[in-house]
């Protein structure tokens, strides 16, 4: 297969902190044609293994933000990025799906998706540099209570003006179960909502967020990009 898909996950630790690269096999790639395909794959390995567990706000509970096949080229509707989870306002299998730029920046920063497991006991955001390959979880503590586009003007002042970045807001953060993740800013906003698990308060994530190097292309990685990740405090059940 061509190679217009980046080849690797980053799998993000948050229990831990750390990162690492996951390659992506071919037949994986012609099979699932990333994207949900493949989410729904690996939460059914997990689940058949079972390493899923039953309360969905668990932050055992794996959160898969994946692009398709097609993020990042000039194909039509190609900037699309997928989040699947168990939904907690189901119960069951959830996905949503996201327009914008975050896709196909995560995937100019090298990367087909992302996935995120445990819970830190601190917020934090993900800062992923694809122009020299950084990938850090750093503190976050004085974005948490800030909404979406807040949160998205602090993070560009803290790293790059153009980044691109996906957080979620006070909503996620209380453990609201139709809480969404929001990307771009208050001039370009997208939003992925419905099912919900993906406000990951309860497992320490705030945000995403992607920068472009000059010409980047889907097929050789350019851009970097961030995310706010942080520990919610206990509290009812909303």
């Amino acid at each position: 297969m061509a190679t217009v898909y980046a080849g690797k996950l980053l799998r993000v630790d948050l229990a831990s902190g750390q990162c690492e690269d996951v390659p992506l096999e071919d037949e994986l790639v012609r099979t699932y044609m990333l994207g949900s395909g493949l989410a729904a794959y690996m939460f059914r390995e997990a689940l058949d293994a079972g390493r899923v567990p039953e309360d969905p706000l668990d932050p055992a509970n794996t959160l898969y933000a994946f692009n398709g096949l097609l993020s990042g080229t000039i194909a039509p509707t190609g900037c699309r990025s997928t989040w699947c989870a168990r939904s907690p306002l189901t119960g069951i299998w959830g996905e949503s799906n996201m327009g914008g730029h975050w896709g196909a920046e995560l995937r100019f920063a090298g990367y087909d998706g992302l996935i995120l497991e445990g819970g830190s006991d601190r917020p934090v955001y993900l800062w992923i540099d694809g122009r020299d390959g950084t990938v850090e979880l750093r503190d976050a503590a004085h974005l948490w209570g800030l909404d979406q586009f807040e949160a998205h003007e602090r993070l560009c002042q803290e790293t790059d003006k153009r980044a691109r970045i996906a957080s979620i807001g006070p909503a996620g953060e209380r453990l609201v179960r139709f809480a969404s993740v929001m990307q771009g800013g208050p001039t370009h906003s997208r939003a992925a909502g419905r099912t919900n698990r993906h406000g990951r308060g309860d497992g320490g994530e705030k945000a995403q967020s992607d920068r472009r190097a000059r010409h980047g292309q889907a097929k050789l990685p350019r851009r970097g990009g961030t995310a706010r990740l942080g520990q919610a405090p206990e509290q009812d059940d909303p």
